[in-house]
């Protein structure tokens, strides 16, 4: 298993690394633009450039590298204007996450608002495929992160997180297949109602996660401390 931390971008998303050197990662996750605007970042040649320069020079070059996309998405709502912006926002974090060379891209589904969770399900799949299709070829993995169960959010029972990713690869075929997948944080796992607290409790919630998803579709955790 690999473990590491989240690390901040403060002076440039180049110093992660030496951040995750100090803290002896294993693997990385960062956060490419502020997680609650809409404004999306400038990340030219030279930022790029110096990310990849200070990733292959770090000790942990090889370790994995993780964005956390915007909290403000939202693949489930009704509200046009809104579901429109955050596929927009997805779409620009995967090819922001692509040229930096970022290996996945984590993100909430979001929250039905009241319209129940199969049309939360069904809009999710709608505009992960719509994000799919237009970031074709990409190398960044798009992954799906449980969520807590708080209001009407999607994808806090391990049901519905299956069900938007079976979806996907129903519309998207062997391109979902090979690089939409699952961040199991187990901090939501357990405030949605999985004890994950006993050997018993992790067993059974794995085996339902392996039933609705299947655990080579878990691309990585967020663990509780």
């Amino acid at each position: 298993m690999l473990l590491g931390a989240h690390e901040s971008i403060a002076g440039g998303l180049h110093r992660a690394f030496a951040l995750g050197e100090v803290d002896g990662c294993d693997a990385i996750q960062i956060f490419t633009k502020t997680s609650g605007q809409w404004r999306e970042p400038v990340v030219d040649a030279d930022r790029i450039s110096a990310f990849r320069d200070a990733r292959g020079q770090s000790r942990i070059a090889r370790a994995p590298v993780l964005a956390h996309g915007s909290y403000l998405l939202n693949l489930c709502t009704r509200d046009a204007a809104l579901i429109e912006r955050s596929r927009v926002a997805l779409v620009n974090e995967v090819l922001r996450c692509d040229a930096l060379g970022v290996d996945q891209a984590i993100f909430h589904p979001g929250a039905h608002l009241g319209d129940g969770p199969r049309a939360g399900i069904e809009r999710a799949v709608e505009s992960l495929a719509w994000v799919v299709e237009r970031t074709r070829g990409a190398r960044t993995a798009l992954v799906l992160e449980n969520n807590a169960g708080q209001g009407s959010c999607v994808a806090a029972p391990f049901s519905e997180l299956g069900a938007i990713i079976r979806g996907v690869d129903e519309v998207c075929g062997d391109e979902s297949r090979a690089r939409v997948g699952a961040c199991i944080d187990t901090c939501h796992a357990f405030a949605a109602g999985y004890d994950l607290s006993t050997d018993e409790g992790w067993d059974a919630a794995f085996a339902e996660l392996d039933r609705e998803l299947g655990v080579a579709r878990i691309r990585s955790m967020h663990l509780m401390k």
